[in-house]
């Protein structure tokens, strides 16, 4: 046993007495706590609202699916992706500095 623990623990056993006391006293505060918390823990929500939030997320999934599918349509019917194969070489032949690639490398020599 250390010093803390000598000088900080009582010589006297608790009696039966102050046992029932101290059960007694938390008790009571935890039924007066839970009776004070009782209001908040009650709500005032209608039958079936729990599904409010459902509805709307599939709502909005709805609307920006059917979105998507109409824009898509559109590009289409416009032509937007056909020859897809001869779109991609359009963007090689574009002249634009080099970013990604460091110089040691552009000069042949290693890192």
């Amino acid at each position: 046993m250390n010093k803390l623990t000598r000088h900080t623990r009582r010589a006297r056993p608790q009696t039966a007495s102050q046992r029932s006391k101290f059960i007694t006293s938390l008790v009571m505060t935890l039924v007066a706590l839970f009776w004070l918390v009782r209001p908040a823990l009650a709500h005032e929500a209608p039958e079936g609202s729990e599904w409010v939030m459902a509805d709307w997320m599939f709502l909005s999934f709805i609307l920006f699916a059917g979105a998507a599918l109409v824009v898509f349509l559109l590009a289409l019917k416009a032509g937007l992706l056909s020859n897809l194969e001869d779109a991609k070489y359009y963007i090689l032949d574009i002249e634009e500095e080099d970013y990604y690639t460091p110089e040691w490398a552009e000069t042949g020599g290693d890192a």
